[in-house]
């Protein structure tokens, strides 16, 4: 098997209503006060579309909510989208339900919060031909993929009162693949779109108010997205020695034919240079996440969504000060 196509595929297998608020803001985790439980998965098609083989699909999100004896108020959301080089390799159920099984439900359904993972367009940036990652295409399959993101994210806003969402405290999470998507729904605007991508799949969906973004293993295209008046919290997680989504500026998979990236560390730096408020966890591992470091990982997560939430008459940097 070609090599670069075995480290390819590692990715496939890459997280009254002032007091309910109130609940959520406290300094101490939620987990203290309260053991939540998870329901059963919810599945909502979000996008109906025609592939380019002609055949009709949808897509859909899996919500899941949590069971506790909290107050029956709105509650912030987690958007989940899952890694996976962005090719479908999940055989016996859909990806987006794994990564809801795996990452979301276990990590942030025991502290409250609702979580929905994205189901979206798998296609692969891979010439199986010639076993080479091609450079337009990969750009058009990143393209695609922050489309459907940013519908799903639409659908949620527009029915956040049916599924119980706090549109106030809605916060992205991806991993790998996902991570990639979820940096570019979020910072990307409409005129940063490149033209032939703008011209052959349309625009992007409007952006919603985004409270938060946590990137495990991501990259971003071009730093000039994170400048404008829109700062968005981030927080990067990073392996030093990743050699399939670059740390710092670089290629994947260390492929120099492709357009340079910029990873966890670069995309840190000019967050923190934009006046975008940054949080940067970087770790001695490559790309897959040791055991041993996940519990600190999902841990800095949870502080980090708690410290981003909206809180009734206390501002995330009010407590960030405490």
């Amino acid at each position: 098997m070609n090599k670069s196509f075995a480290v390819f595929l590692i990715l496939l297998f890459g997280l009254n209503s002032h007091a309910f608020a109130q609940s959520f803001c406290r300094e101490t985790r939620i987990s203290h006060q309260v053991a939540s439980s998870a329901g059963t998965l919810e599945k909502y098609v979000y996008k109906q579309y025609r592939s380019e083989k002609g055949k009709d699909k949808q897509l859909s999100i899996g919500l899941m909510r949590p069971l506790d004896n909290l107050p029956d108020k709105k509650r912030p959301l987690i958007i989940g989208v899952h890694g996976g080089a962005f090719v479908d390799f999940c055989p016996f159920e859909p990806c987006y339900v794994k990564y809801s099984e795996n990452v979301l439900t276990p990590n942030f359904t025991p502290q409250g919060f609702i979580t929905t993972s994205v189901q979206y367009r798998l296609t692969s940036p891979l010439d199986y031909k010639s076993f080479k990652v091609k450079d337009d295409k990969l750009l058009e399959t990143h393209y695609k993929a922050a489309q459907d993101v940013r519908e799903a994210i639409k659908f949620i806003f527009e029915n956040a009162d049916r599924f119980g969402v706090d549109r106030e405290n809605v916060f992205l999470v991806g991993t790998s693949a996902g991570a990639i998507t979820v940096l570019h729904s979020a910072f990307m605007d409409e005129e940063e779109i490149p033209k032939n991508l703008l011209e052959k799949h349309g625009g992007l969906a409007k952006r919603e108010k985004i409270k938060g973004v946590i990137s495990f293993s991501g990259a971003i295209y071009d730093l000039s997205y994170l400048a404008g008046d829109d700062k968005v919290p981030v927080m990067l997680v990073h392996g030093t020695r990743d050699d399939i989504v670059p740390f710092e500026k670089g290629f994947y998979l260390r492929m120099t034919h492709l357009t340079p990236v910029y990873g966890g560390k670069a995309i840190f730096e000019e967050a923190k240079k934009q006046g975008i408020p940054a949080q940067g966890f970087f770790y001695d591992f490559g790309h897959g996440y040791p055991d041993k470091f996940l519990s600190g990982i999902f841990k800095n997560a949870n502080d980090f969504i708690r410290l981003n939430l909206n809180c009734p008459n206390r501002s995330p940097l009010n407590i960030l000060a405490k």
